[in-house]
């Protein structure tokens, strides 16, 4: 008979790793969000946003900083190059190595940070685990085992509005109460049954910005009802003024706590960004 394993740690591991969102279409019917205040002050910039983005946002055990350029531009042909530089030495070193001849190399790209369906000009984030790669994991962490803070520069204020309200929409249901069923896959493992709660979207105060936050616990059971791990939870918050949006994703954070864990990071990130 096939022994089944449990997947859950690598379900879990993949979603802190990839800190997967809960996107929407930004043209979808928006929610009907109002700002928390306006903004008295001349409207921020991205360059001003994305300098206030720290690591000391995130966990500090990994931490990656991803800085998109405008193609054409010297700083983008000077990524460009290095980028190059640095993988042709690489393949040298294969080659010389093993005494084969260097595989033909595929052209360097430009980095792409945060959602590519946003509908961005551009766009910076910095990401943060409280795990090396490779290390073991054990949830929930208080704070959140991962977080990553995303600014995106929109065409215009309205595109800005639009986009967190499509997101504040929740049109694929992240933050709905559920429950899954237990799913067995090809390779000898299974995802428990899964049982989302306390999930929900929430205007929330964050002066100067219009913002919400989207979150859930989430818990998963064995066959028999015990626990198959402890239960955590996540949080998404969105946020936009002037022309620019910011996310901030929570993963892996003690139940119930995740959104004031975002809203924490956000309130911190838009200070920094504001006195910058």
């Amino acid at each position: 008979m096939l022994t089944l394993r449990p997947a859950r740690v690598t379900v879990a591991v993949a979603a802190l790793l990839v800190l997967a969102g809960c996107t929407a279409d930004a043209t979808a019917p928006a929610a009907a969000p109002s700002a928390s205040s306006t903004p008295t002050t001349a409207p921020l910039t991205f360059e001003a946003v994305t300098a206030a983005l720290s690591e000391t946002l995130v966990p500090a055990a990994t931490v990656r900083r991803c800085d998109e350029y405008e193609p054409g531009t010297p700083e983008a042909q000077a990524y460009l190059d290095q980028l190059a530089a640095e993988v042709a030495a690489t393949r040298a070193e294969e080659a010389a190595a093993t005494g084969g001849a260097a595989t033909p190399l595929p052209s360097p790209t430009l980095p792409q940070c945060g959602n590519p369906q946003l509908g961005d000009l551009r766009a910076a984030s910095v990401a943060g685990h409280a795990f090396a790669l490779g290390d073991p994991i054990e949830l929930p962490v208080a704070g959140g085992a991962s977080r990553a803070v995303e600014v995106y520069e929109m065409p215009d204020p309205d595109a800005a509005q639009t986009a967190v309200g499509a997101e504040a929409a929740d049109l694929e249901g992240w933050a709905v109460d559920k429950e899954s069923a237990r799913v067995n896959n090809g390779d000898g493992t299974y995802v428990p049954r899964t049982v989302i709660s306390g999930a929900g979207v929430h205007e929330v105060d964050l002066p100067g910005w219009t913002a919400w936050v989207l979150t859930r616990d989430e818990a998963s059971f064995q066959d028999d009802g015990s626990p198959a791990a402890d239960p955590y939870s996540a949080a998404h918050l969105w946020a936009a003024r002037d022309g620019l949006v910011v996310r901030v994703q929570v993963v892996g954070d003690t139940p119930g706590q995740a959104a004031a864990t975002a809203l924490d990071t956000a309130a911190r990130f838009v200070t920094a960004a504001d006195t910058d």
